[in-house]
């Protein structure tokens, strides 16, 4: 038997993405009873919804919303380490966590899953490599960079901003897409797993003093400023000034070490007396060369605000560390 659920189906299939009202109005099918239809077929995984109310849309559900088994090859671990650390963000904005993101993402590049899970869990089991209590130790790519003039005396990370051949980590995509379309649930995401992990560094290092870096780019919503309410301290906080100026440049955007170097030191400024703490954190969200914190950490020296500067970035650049692989 012909039913409205087919029709529905088959004139989605032929139109491709369509509203309830079109639906409505085309099929002769009263809206309570499409909207009914709609969403069993949505549960069932027939279809798939599109944007929010009022600008809401069905279309037929493509291979990212087919249901993939696990290969059977699939070791548990690297499953775990997969479920914990991938994720695929779909171009229109779908979010899937785990093996059955790595799937599609592996489907679409004709990549044999089990051989490229094993790869990516061995990336991920390197650059644990670097961690010491639950944090990157970036120290030694200051030591590769800043040679002649490195200020910064310690560099961590939270979380690697990218890994070699699969692109940027889960809390990667969230951050640079949560600053970018000043999306507050992305944020939140983030600094659900963030704040517990400032939290535990500022009590594992003992600093007696913190900063943070100033966004560069206006935004109704800087993500710096909503980190910095979530972090509870009592420290003192020192002051870093971003100076405006006629066109503002993202240091992202600069390819040249030094290029980053100079736009810091013309653009950032450190405000705090002659108090000579001891230690100070510097925390920022992204770190790429280092030039920023080490810049800060330059200024801080000079204006005699802190003798022993250390940086602590959510996700930071795992290009230049010497890479211990497992035998």
């Amino acid at each position: 038997m012909y039913s409205n659920k087919d029709k529905i189906l088959e004139y989605i299939e032929e139109k491709g993405t369509v509203s309830v009202h079109e639906l409505t109005s085309v099929l002769n099918i009263g809206s309570v009873m499409i909207h009914r239809h709609i969403k069993k077929l949505v549960e069932d995984g027939l279809l798939t919804k599109i944007g929010k109310a009022p600008k809401v849309y069905y279309v037929l559900a493509n291979e990212v919303n087919e249901k993939f088994s696990y290969p059977t090859l699939l070791d548990s671990k690297v499953k775990d380490i997969l479920e914990e650390n991938f994720l695929l963000l779909t171009p229109d904005g779908k979010e899937i966590v785990g093996v059955k993101g790595f799937e599609i993402w592996c489907k679409e590049r004709n990549y044999d899953v089990g051989k490229k899970s094993l790869e990516y869990a061995e990336s991920i089991k390197e650059y644990n490599h670097f961690k010491k209590d639950g944090f990157i130790d970036a120290t030694q790519k200051l030591d590769i960079t800043f040679i002649k003039e490195k200020y910064l005396d310690r560099l961590y990370y939270l979380h690697p901003y990218s890994i070699p051949i699969f692109g940027k980590t889960k809390i990667a995509l969230w951050l640079f897409h949560a600053k970018q379309t000043q999306n507050k649930m992305l944020m939140k995401k983030v600094l659900d797993i963030v704040e517990n992990e400032i939290q535990n560094f500022i009590e594992k290092m003992k600093p007696d003093a913190i900063a943070y870096v100033p966004p560069t780019v206006p935004r109704s919503i800087q993500f710096m400023k909503e980190l910095e309410k979530r972090v509870k301290t009592n420290l003192p906080k020192i002051s870093i000034e971003k100076i405006k100026t006629p066109i503002m440049i993202q240091q992202k955007s600069l390819k040249d070490v030094n290029d980053r170097i100079r736009n810091a030191e013309n653009t950032l400024h450190a405000i705090g007396q002659n108090n000579s703490f001891k230690k100070l954190l510097v925390i920022d969200d992204f770190t790429g060369s280092g030039s920023t914190l080490n810049v800060i950490a330059s200024k801080c020296k000079k204006q005699k605000i802190a003798k022993e500067v250390i940086g602590l970035t959510i996700t930071g650049s795992m290009n230049g560390f010497d890479v211990i692989r497992e035998i």
